[in-house]
């Protein structure tokens, strides 16, 4: 067979498309599934103690929200001052019944999905004019990626109250970026708009500190370049940018922030901006896996393509990878200052998120000048000695590579995928016994006769599912409290195993 037939018939990109969504959905199964053995922990109970009393008292939702005003305002004049993420911490789904945390870690998994491909698709489809399939490619591959080799599954994914704070307002981030950049090319709808993109800038400016900072970067950044470059399109990026601003402000102010910083160590804000910098090569070495790195190089054909095609000038690729590299190392940024450190395994799966989108873009950035230039110089002796970056089967290899080493992945490590890791705990029905250990811990926490609670460890451990901050020994410990508060038990402490 000729090498036409395997470009039209088994290399086209369509056929690519499908192959690789299917292989994407069918790596979503375990995550969705396995949420519905997820059970609250730690801080979940300390932020939906505010709401579980009335819930519970009254069934009346406007009571309940009431009540979550009341605890936002408390949280905020004494722990912290993110008030749009307090205030849906203590709505998380457990506060209206155990078994609804489930439709919380899915709504998380879910959200990122669908956040992480929207963007990309107006990034690639509407800004540089990819096709549907190469857009569809790039999209899934780059999702699967963020997915399965993130640094900490449980904190990004599976415990709600750092997957939303966290994962949940990255992917809010990623909807306010996309429909800015859908603004400012809009020719009618500029009134709606002009609502969505303020209104989503004040939520994730009231969100965690890494998201909120970098997204005002980012926003300050797009605004800059339609007014500079574009000169056109400023005015809703930059009302963005001061809505966001001004929410992350209220965040900065909360006096509770002075309360918490008691507990670590600050670094010197001009200090923590440098070290930033230098945290990003060294997250690069510490944290990345080599698989990303291959995936990326998967990409880079398809990439040549439609920024090749493409009527957006890259110019001044330098500037503009230092600009995007500065963009990623401001997620460093907030917790040098405040914990002079990377911050806790939720923040590094930030970290990770953003590392990925200054690579792509990146590589974007730099292909795109490259292959405008062989567009500007496109004679037979350039096209021929380019030729082989346009060809599938280079796609291909990188892509077999690729595989082969996600498939090293998971025999050398069963946790190195995050859904390898789920679907073994799946299929040993350690899933199964973590759930069922926690309901029988249930049963003694709702028993009104009982007042000081006393729970068995677990036996297992589920990678994605078991959260480290459990109950301990000691019931004056923050975790013991923070549940005997939500079940009304004067303590709770963890004992041995009978069994």
């Amino acid at each position: 067979m000729s090498r036409e037939f395997f470009e039209k018939h088994v290399f086209n990109r369509k056929r690519v498309f499908w192959l690789v969504a299917v292989i994407f959905v069918v790596s979503l199964i375990p995550l969705v599934y396995i949420a519905r053995f997820g059970h609250p922990s730690a801080d979940d109970f300390s932020y939906g103690n505010h709401t579980v009393h009335v819930w519970r008292e009254t069934g009346s939702l406007p009571q309940v929200l009431s009540a979550a005003v009341t605890g936002t305002r408390y949280v905020y004049n004494t722990w912290q001052g993110s008030f749009v993420a307090v205030f849906l911490m203590t709505l998380h789904p457990a506060v209206f019944g155990e078994n609804l945390y489930m439709f919380g870690i899915a709504g998380v998994i879910l959200g990122f999905v669908a956040a992480m491909i929207f963007f990309l698709k107006v990034v690639f489809m509407n800004c540089l004019g990819a096709d549907k399939y190469a857009f569809g490619i790039i999209a899934v591959l780059f999702t699967f990626v963020a997915m399965q080799f993130v640094f900490c599954p449980v904190e990004g994914f599976f415990w709600y109250n750092s997957a939303m704070y966290y994962t949940g307002f990255h992917s809010l981030s990623l909807v306010l970026f996309a429909i800015t950049l859908l603004a400012i090319q809009a020719e009618k709808a500029k009134k709606i708009y002009a609502i969505a993109v303020p209104l989503l800038a004040f939520l994730v400016g009231g969100s965690n500190f890494v998201t909120a900072l970098t997204s005002a970067v980012v926003m300050a950044l797009i605004a800059v370049y339609c007014a500079v470059i574009r000169r056109r399109g400023w005015l809703i990026p930059a009302i963005g940018t001061v809505a966001l601003v001004a929410a992350l402000t209220i965040a900065v102010i909360s006096p509770g922030n002075d309360v918490r910083q008691e507990y670590f160590e600050r670094m010197n804000p001009v200090s923590a901006v440098f070290t930033s910098f230098y945290y990003g090569f060294r997250f690069i070495e510490l944290v990345v896996p080599g698989a990303v790195f291959l995936a990326f190089l998967c990409m880079i054909p398809l990439i040549y393509k439609i920024t090749k095609a493409s009527n957006f000038s890259f110019r001044l690729p330098p500037v503009a990878v230092a600009l995007m590299y500065g963009v990623y190392v401001s997620t460093f940024t907030p917790n040098l200052f405040s914990w002079s450190s990377f911050g806790p395994a939720r923040v590094v799966n930030i970290n990770f998120f953003a590392f990925q989108f200054f690579l792509l873009f990146s590589l974007v950035y730099c292909i795109g000048s490259f292959a405008q230039y062989v567009k500007r110089k496109d004679t037979s002796a350039v096209r021929k000695r380019y030729a082989w970056l346009e060809k599938p089967a280079v796609s291909v290899i990188l892509a077999i590579c690729f595989v082969a080493s996600c498939v090293y992945v998971g025999f050398t490590d069963a946790d190195g995928m995050i859904s390898i890791s789920a679907t073994r705990s799946l299929v040993s029905g350690e899933a199964r016994v973590y759930h069922e250990e926690f309901s029988a811990r249930l049963e003694i926490l709702q028993n009104p006769e009982i007042r000081e609670a006393e729970l068995p460890v677990f036996s297992v451990t589920p990678h994605v599912l078991f959260h480290a901050l459990d109950i301990t020994p000691d019931p004056t410990f923050w975790t013991n409290t923070a549940m005997a508060r939500f079940y009304d038990k004067d303590t709770v402490i963890l004992v041995p195993r009978g069994d």
